[in-house]
């Protein structure tokens, strides 16, 4: 059984953009948490009441983490957020790189030829996409172009795996690539908020089947 961690846990704060702030619990109560303003986060910076974001920890060998929105900000010295828990409890993977996405609009470059993809997942350290060509083998040099909400990120990268698919004749390209910290950000930002919101719309669906 799961439960919310418990006073003077240590925490992470996950927020839209990715980035993980380190915390500490000073009081729970029901389905909130009140934490202290997390380490690094200027009050200039820090997001707006009604922003989402992620509570994770670790309860003996495994991480877990849950959903929760910025319902208030302490005035008191250190300062304080209260956030509200939106969601249940799930266990996290210890993988290196938080992967998501889905059906993005995908550019491979090489030799100077395009190819048009479509995203299977990603994350800032690789990209596997269906192509429906089959232009690429293992060890390949590409240039990777992918459509992120209104940003389009480029990567140079290698591939990794080409797999066919006989049921669709397509073909499901893995391609790694090393990220800027600021286009890593990015990435773990845009996975972030696809899975919060995928979260989201399935208890609106669970809610309205009721």
């Amino acid at each position: 059984m799961t439960s919310l961690p418990a006073i003077n846990a240590l925490v992470d704060v996950v927020l839209m953009d990715g980035e993980a702030y380190q915390s500490r619990v000073e009081d729970v109560s029901g389905k909130r948490l009140t934490v202290a303003a997390p380490f690094g986060v200027s009050s200039a910076d820090a997001p707006k009441v009604g922003a989402s974001m992620e509570l994770a920890w670790v309860a003996g060998d495994r991480r877990q983490a849950v959903d929760v929105k910025l319902v208030g900000l302490g005035r008191e010295q250190p300062p304080r957020w209260l956030l509200e828990t939106d969601g249940s409890i799930r266990l996290q993977t210890r993988r290196n790189y938080v992967r998501g996405g889905g059906g993005e609009r995908v550019e491979v470059t090489m030799g100077g030829t395009t190819y048009s993809g479509r995203v299977i997942d990603l994350s800032e350290g690789g990209v596997r996409c269906r192509m429906v060509e089959d232009r690429f083998d293992r060890d390949d040099r590409v240039e990777v172009r992918v459509s992120l909400e209104q940003q389009v990120i480029t990567l140079h990268g290698c591939v990794l795996f080409v797999r066919r698919d006989p049921e669709n004749t397509t073909y499901d390209v893995i391609i790694t690539y090393e990220t800027s910290e600021l286009i890593g950000r990015a990435i773990r930002g845009y996975v972030l908020r696809r899975e919060m919101e995928e979260r989201r719309r399935n208890r609106e669906s669970v809610a309205n089947a009721g």
